[in-house]
């Protein structure tokens, strides 16, 4: 089973220069706790996470902050046709609750939870059962 089965694809983004009151809005209204950052491109530049936003937030008060001073910078990344073991790995060694999936160019094209995993597993468990 490889990444691209799992995966939402075309997930919620959010850009570097947008307010993190908004990204707390959009994470939510989507029920996100992840947000890829992209540029204008769509090129990937970095990941929010709800955890990150939320310390950030309990420290720095004022409302003017924005999604680059909070987001991640270094993110690890999958390409489509990664095994999904791999990705379970990935997060599992890194503490990672997702991991956005992108091409060759770094453009977003997807994202693979830990809900998207522990699907997959249920669903092969439920096979093995039947």
């Amino acid at each position: 089973m490889l990444v691209r089965d799992r995966m939402s694809a075309h997930p919620v983004t959010i850009e570097p220069e947008s307010s993190a009151l908004s990204a707390l809005g959009i994470m939510q209204y989507h029920h996100l706790r992840h947000l890829p950052v992209v540029d204008p491109t769509g090129r990937l530049v970095g990941i929010l996470a709800e955890r990150d936003l939320l310390l950030a937030a309990s420290r720095h008060l004022h409302a003017g902050m924005e999604v680059s001073e909070v987001m991640s910078r270094d993110v690890v990344v999958v390409r489509p046709e990664t095994p999904l073991a791999e990705a379970a790995l990935l997060m599992a060694n890194h503490h990672f609750g997702s991991l956005p999936v992108t091409d060759a160019e770094q453009t977003i094209v997807g994202i693979v939870t830990e809900s998207d995993i522990f699907r997959a597993f249920a669903d092969l468990d439920a096979r093995v059962k039947a």
